[in-house]
C-alpha cells in the first residue's frame, strides 16, 4: 500500500522534471511553442507599460512611444526602464499606431479616416491627412512615406504625407496587423491573430515568419539596432535577431 499511495508523487516528480527540461532552453517568453526546435530570435530585455490596452509602438532616437488604445494615450518610454518620460493625448478615438518622422509623431485610428501629425512634445495638431477610406490598425514612417496597414483591404499602403496620395500597395502577409516596422531595408510587421512577426522585403514578399514573444502581439519600432514588439500584456520585449 505504501508504494501504491507514493505513485501519484513520484509521477509529479517525474512530470515537475520533463517540464522544466522542456522549459529551461526558453529564450523567449512563448508559452505556445516551448520546445521550439530553432530559436532565431532572443529577449533582450522586457519592460512594462503602464499602456491598459497598448497597441501601437515608434522610437523617437531617445525613447518609445506606446500607444495606449483604451485611452487613447501616447506613453514615451525609458528604453533600459521602461520608466515614463512623458505623455500626450491623441486627437484620434481608438487610437491604433504612432509613427515618428524625424521631428513629429503621426498617429492612425481603426475608425477614423483621417491620420494627424502632432508636435512630439505638446502633441499639437500639425497637419491632417484625409484618407478618404480605410481603417488603419498599423504605421510606420520610411523613406520619406507614411505606411499605413489598412484592414479593410488588407493591404499596407505607401502614402505621400502631403498629400495623402496612395502611391502603392502591397498585401499584408497575414490576417491582420497589429504593428509595422521598418529598419532602413526590410519591413517587419505584427498579427495578433496568427501569433507571428513576418519580416519582408520592400515589395513585401515574406522573407521570415516568427512566432512572436507574447500572446498578442502588437506595435513594432526598430530602435536602429534592436526590433521592439509590445504585446497585450503589458510587456515590451527588446529582441535580437539571428541572421
Amino acid at each position: 500500500m505504501a508504494n501504491i499511495k507514493s505513485f501519484p508523487s513520484r509521477l509529479a516528480v517525474v512530470f515537475s522534471l520533463v517540464f522544466a527540461a522542456a522549459c529551461q532552453d526558453r529564450l523567449f517568453d512563448n508559452p505556445f511553442d516551448p520546445q521550439a526546435g530553432e530559436i532565431v530570435f532572443e529577449v533582450v530585455n522586457t519592460i512594462y507599460t503602464p499602456a491598459i490596452g497598448p497597441r501601437g509602438l515608434t522610437w523617437d532616437g531617445t525613447a518609445l512611444w506606446n500607444v495606449d488604445g483604451a485611452h487613447n494615450t501616447l506613453y514615451a518610454l525609458n528604453a533600459a526602464s521602461g520608466g515614463l518620460v512623458r505623455t500626450l493625448k491623441s486627437p484620434l478615438f481608438n487610437t491604433t499606431d504612432v509613427a515618428y518622422d524625424g521631428q513629429d509623431l503621426w498617429v492612425c485610428g481603426e475608425f477614423d479616416v483621417n491620420v494627424y501629425k502632432i508636435g512630439l512634445f505638446n502633441g499639437d495638431i500639425q497637419k491632417r491627412l484625409n484618407m478618404q477610406r480605410g481603417s488603419f490598425t498599423a504605421m510606420e514612417y520610411g523613406q520619406g512615406f507614411l505606411w499605413l496597414a489598412d484592414a479593410q483591404s488588407n493591404k499596407i499602403l505607401k502614402v505621400n504625407p502631403e498629400t495623402a496620395e496612395v502611391l502603392g500597395s502591397f498585401a499584408n502577409p497575414g490576417v491582420r496587423a497589429g504593428g509595422l516596422a521598418f529598419d532602413g531595408g526590410h519591413f517587419w510587421v505584427s498579427d495578433p491573430r496568427t501569433l507571428s512577426i513576418y519580416e519582408t522585403d520592400l515589395g513585401g514578399r515574406v522573407l521570415r515568419k516568427y512566432l512572436s514573444a507574447g500572446q498578442s502581439p502588437q506595435g513594432l519600432a526598430f530602435d536602429g539596432r534592436f526590433l521592439w514588439n509590445v504585446d497585450a500584456n503589458q510587456k515590451l520585449y527588446q529582441l535580437r535577431f539571428q541572421k
